[in-house]
């Protein structure tokens, strides 16, 4: 680990012993990624796990079926998904302070307009306005904002503190939507979710981004992991077979979403029994991240990214087996919240272990934009399956797309091993 840089000691005003200054130093550059852990609580509760809640009780209203209203959200998704590169290239070049809080205030006022929507055209154009401001301010920008900033924090150990916070988003926004649909209607509700992420998420954006960032052109920076990148023929064939893998890994995630709530709900328990269940998947986020916030300095983030998927795999398995009982349903919710949070960290993570972090930004933009272009008909065929065979049936085809991410991680070649072989060997 780097010993801290000189350059921070003269921050403080009071004279320190180095051991001090150093302990301050290392707390002080955790801010950035505190900073953006408490936007990503927002930005996902606001931004996704809301339409859970909402956009069910929204259908009837405005004269559409669960599977029509999801299928507005699928197509919002994909075309707002178009963003992600643009977002990812803006962030490579001139950071993230203004494209996160650029992207905040319209994220915030798009929402807004969910309050106004008449029928099909309006909800469209919202929920559209909203998935591309997404593109600016949740993961992948995050990760690529906090990545350039000039810190004596390792950017894999900035990724896992932004995903501690964020993995709590559910366990907020699920129940907080569904009590305050209780007190007020839905366009109220998304008034006030729209006013909140506003007041809350600019100013963190704008204050948490302000520091030096690094010149991403040069050599490896002595904080980060010692992992060699792939390079000629391995370094294609690895980005072909991990960015395949994470299409159908994410494919889960419009459909736990948006339906969670729901697909439960028709295993047989009450909504408050589905909320509490989907709570749950938070607070086992944050554990699984914080295990591997524990051993990541000597786990490969492809063995990671393994790992987190056979996690979520069992939690689909529980709930095949066993959703319809209480107990079977929080126990699933638990192993797939455990995965599903460190599957985020290394999403983030593998791609700068096997790519390196010139072009970082801009590659998790189109690696977001290929995967949401490919996920984005998640909400609406998993509703569909929801609508015409029950809920179990679309638990079980996530399941088996789940099964195939699994098999596709397989053939992500590891780069140690790549640098090691024969083709590699200067000799």
């Amino acid at each position: 680990t780097n010993p801290r840089n000189p350059r921070h000691l003269g921050r403080w005003p009071l004279r320190l012993s180095r051991d001090t200054a150093c302990c301050m130093t290392w707390d002080r550059d955790y801010l950035p990624a505190i900073g953006l852990g408490i936007t990503q609580i927002m930005g996902y509760g606001v931004l996704y796990y809301a339409y859970a809640i909402l956009l069910p009780k929204m259908a009837e209203p405005l004269g559409l079926t669960l599977s029509g209203i999801f299928g507005v959200l699928s197509l919002a998704l994909f075309l707002g998904g178009l963003m992600s590169p643009v977002a990812g290239i803006l962030t490579d070049r001139h950071g993230g302070r203004f494209v996160m809080t650029g992207g905040a205030l319209f994220a915030g006022l798009a929402t807004m307009t969910l309050a106004l929507v008449e029928g099909r055209v309006g909800l469209f154009i919202s929920i559209l306005a909203i998935e591309a401001a997404a593109m600016f301010v949740l993961y992948p920008v995050a990760f690529a904002a906090v990545a350039r900033l000039h810190l004596s924090v390792s950017p894999q150990r900035s990724i896992t503190v932004i995903t501690l916070f964020g993995g709590v988003a559910s366990t907020i926004f699920w129940p907080l939507t569904l009590a305050l649909y209780g007190a007020v209607d839905w366009r109220s509700a998304w008034l006030i979710l729209g006013m909140a992420y506003l007041v809350i998420c600019v100013p963190i954006h704008w204050l948490s981004l302000s520091g030096p960032e690094r010149d991403t052109s040069a050599p490896k920076q002595d904080t980060d992991e010692d992992w060699p990148e792939l390079t000629g023929a391995e370094r294609r064939r690895g980005m072909f077979w991990m960015v395949t893998s994470f299409m159908f890994s994410g494919y889960l995630m419009g459909g736990v979403m948006t339906l969670w709530v729901t697909n439960v709900q028709d295993l047989g328990h009450t909504a408050a029994m589905a909320a509490l269940a989907g709570a749950v998947i938070g607070p086992f986020k944050t554990v699984g991240r914080f295990l591997e916030l524990l051993i990541s300095r000597n786990l490969y983030p492809l063995i990671t990214y393994m790992l987190a998927l056979g996690l979520m795999f069992t939690g689909f398995l529980t709930i095949l087996a066993a959703g319809f009982t209480v107990p079977g349903i929080i126990l699933a919710a638990a192993l797939y919240g455990m995965g599903d949070g460190i599957k985020t960290i290394a999403r983030g993570t593998l791609p700068l272990a096997l790519f390196g972090h010139k072009g970082y930004g801009a590659r998790l933009g189109w690696i977001n934009s290929a995967s949401m272009a490919a996920n984005a008909s998640a909400p609406f065929a998993f509703a569909y399956l929801t609508q015409e065979f029950g809920g179990w049936i679309s638990f079980a085809a996530m399941t088996a797309i789940l099964g195939v991410a699994i098999l596709f991680s397989f053939f992500i070649p590891d780069a140690r091993k790549a640098q090691r072989s024969p083709a590699h060997d200067p000799a």
